[in-house]
């Protein structure tokens, strides 16, 4: 068993309750994105689709014992609503009547290497998790989707074999600046310290410039053209951490 866990501090386990307000910052965190733009191009049109998704994506991790999700949390922003330009549906954003309160700002997910003895370590399912209606993926771009799942896993195959993942980093964009992405995945670079174990990132352009500040190696590059759906096409990084002197 594993000798030691890294101090959570300021961040803590995700859990049921927090499914919805975690799918609120995903859905408004990413859009605007490079990803984003390449497979959920249609996010604008069709907002409570991604949405629903990512409470569907999120939902699906915090039940898996492989799969450790932490969240950051900071002062309610009153104008948080307007910080993205993206217009939930109505009644999705949640109300707090004190600035002073504190909330979920921001969500990261690591895959744990196969094997590892803290599989069910970082669980806490004990709440009722809340329905979840299906998504139509009204905002997605099938084959868009396709390619991207198909050469980033056959990335992680390369890769990533036997070692841990970070596979989502996400910050509300009203409360990004302030750290929390740095310290979500300080939190994942102590752990592999501890174990030992190599880890894993695939990240945009901007997500590489963290990564690499903190110590992660750019390994590849994935490359997607240009096409009338999205002019800019994408390009992603492929990065390994060794915790090893």
């Amino acid at each position: 068993m594993p000798s030691s866990t890294p101090s959570f501090g300021a961040l803590r386990l995700a859990s049921p309750k927090d499914i919805k307000r975690i799918g609120i910052i995903a859905t408004c965190g990413f859009f605007g994105g490079p990803v984003c733009a390449w497979y959920r191009p249609f996010i604008a049109q069709f907002p409570k689709d991604t949405l629903e998704s990512y409470c569907q994506i999120f939902s699906d991790f915090i039940k898996s014992p492989r799969h450790a999700v932490l969240l950051a949390v900071d002062s309610y922003d009153a104008l948080e609503s307007t910080s993205s330009k993206l217009n939930l549906p109505t009644g999705e954003e949640p109300l707090f009547p004190l600035s002073t309160e504190e909330v979920v700002v921001g969500v990261a997910v690591w895959a744990l290497e196969e094997g590892s003895g803290r599989i069910g370590d970082f669980q806490d399912d004990t709440d009722t998790y809340p329905d979840i209606p299906r998504s139509e993926n009204r905002d997605q771009h099938k084959e868009h989707n396709e390619i991207l799942c198909e050469r980033a896993h056959a990335a992680q195959e390369k890769y990533f074999k036997g070692i841990s993942e970070l596979e989502m980093l996400v910050v509300h964009p009203a409360y990004q600046g302030h750290g929390h992405g740095g310290t979500l995945v300080q939190w994942g670079l102590e752990l592999a310290r501890i174990d030992g174990v190599k880890q894993g990132v695939i990240g945009p352009e901007q997500g590489m410039k963290l990564y690499k500040s903190l110590g992660f190696e750019l390994l590849d590059e994935l490359h997607w053209e240009a096409d009338n759906i999205t002019p800019d096409g994408l390009k992603l990084g492929v990065l390994r951490f060794d915790p090893t002197p």
